[in-house]
């Protein structure tokens, strides 16, 4: 797991700005810079910006004749889902020249909220505008999704002197299977106090995650884990998504750092090779297990077509075989699917020959 870097802090102040400044000249100038006082993942942004024909003094922000790129149906799905949070960062941070926004994976803005001055800088951050390295030098979301750790930027930071008084803040946003598929970021007056709009960013995009990791399992068991009780219904709890053989079939970011140095995804592992016993979702209420490694866990599971909530009456037990388990969860993909034994059976990855055992021996129970 990578640290987060954070950026310098007075970036526009004395020797570190004529630092920046220096630096970016040798840029451009074929030299190369290994002043060890610049971020790394600051010099190859520069670099790369540098080798796709952009130049310091380019005015790339303001300019009207930039191509608007395509929103796509995967796009309009993670725009509804971040919106909320996009809203509540704006309520926090949000002004004139000021600019709250989502990009994808290819850096096109998905999702966005500024003031309604055009001629404020922050005014052309809009949907469908796309901020890669090509389009408008070094900025942090550019960085984030290289580095994929949270970046902020301040002043001459960025590669463009257009950027000089502005910082952006960005976080990565991480998909339902463990990939990069965007960057949550914030943009404004460098004076701003940024470590308070890392943290507003960083819980969002947790929020977001675990939204996005609710809609992509709802036809699966989803699962959350916390050290602490107290954490077991909030944003911090860990996500965790089994089929109906209780095998693990992905985890939340917060999840896998609590794993740790258990790695669930690197192979299919399942449920009762992680907890010293195995469990399965019954009524009840949150109950405590253990790694195998002796960490002691909270365990409350979710249902999947409420996904959008994590309820309380739902619980993990640790009295059941594996074979109860799958059985519970193929009844409950059953009601799901509003008894469609075919639509089931393709949810569950079984034949249908499997399925119809399966509700004759549990009618026999």
């Amino acid at each position: 797991m990578k640290v987060s870097v954070t950026h310098h802090n007075g970036a526009q102040s004395g020797g570190y700005h004529d630092c920046l400044r220096a630096a970016k000249h040798d840029i451009v100038s074929g030299v190369t810079v290994t002043d060890p006082v610049i971020a790394q993942y600051l010099r190859n942004s520069w670099k790369r910006s540098y080798e796709l024909g952009i130049h310091p003094e380019d005015r790339r922000l303001s300019r009207h004749d930039h191509p608007l790129f395509v929103i796509d149906d995967d796009d309009r799905l993670f725009s509804a889902i971040v919106d909320q949070e996009i809203n509540a960062i704006w309520e926090s941070f949000g002004g004139e020249h000021w600019a709250v926004y989502c990009t994808n994976a290819k850096a096109v803005i998905v999702r966005a909220r500024h003031g309604s001055n055009p001629r404020a800088r922050a005014f052309a951050l809009h949907v469908g505008r796309r901020i890669q390295e090509c389009d408008v030098g070094t900025t942090a979301p550019a960085c984030v999704l290289h580095e994929k750790v949270a970046i902020t930027l301040v002043g001459a930071e960025h590669y463009l002197n257009e950027f000089a008084d502005m910082f952006c803040c960005a976080v990565p946003v991480w998909g339902p299977w463990g990939t990069l598929i965007g960057v949550l970021n914030v943009t404004g007056s460098e004076t701003f106090k940024s470590r308070l709009v890392v943290h507003k960013l960083q819980s969002a995009a947790i929020k977001i995650e675990n939204r996005l990791f609710l809609a992509a399992h709802d036809m699966n068991l989803v699962f959350k884990i916390h050290h602490d009780a107290d954490f077991i219904n909030t944003h911090l709890a860990g996500l965790v998504a089994v089929n109906a053989f209780g095998d693990v079939l992905s985890a939340t970011r917060n999840a896998l750092e609590m794993f740790a140095p258990i790695d669930p995804l690197g192979k299919r592992i399942n449920v009762a090779e992680l907890f010293v016993d195995g469990f399965i979702a019954t009524q009840g209420y949150c109950q405590k297990t253990s790694l195998r490694n002796g960490i002691v866990f909270y365990t409350q599971a979710c249902i999947g077509e409420a996904s959008h909530a994590l309820i309380e009456d739902v619980a993990v037990t640790r009295n059941a075989s594996l074979r109860e388990r799958a059985d519970l969860h193929i009844l409950d993909i059953v009601r799901q699917c509003g008894g469609n034994i075919s639509k089931a059976a393709r949810v569950l990855g079984l034949s249908r020959t499997t399925l119809y055992r399966t509700l004759n021996r549990k009618a026999g129970d």
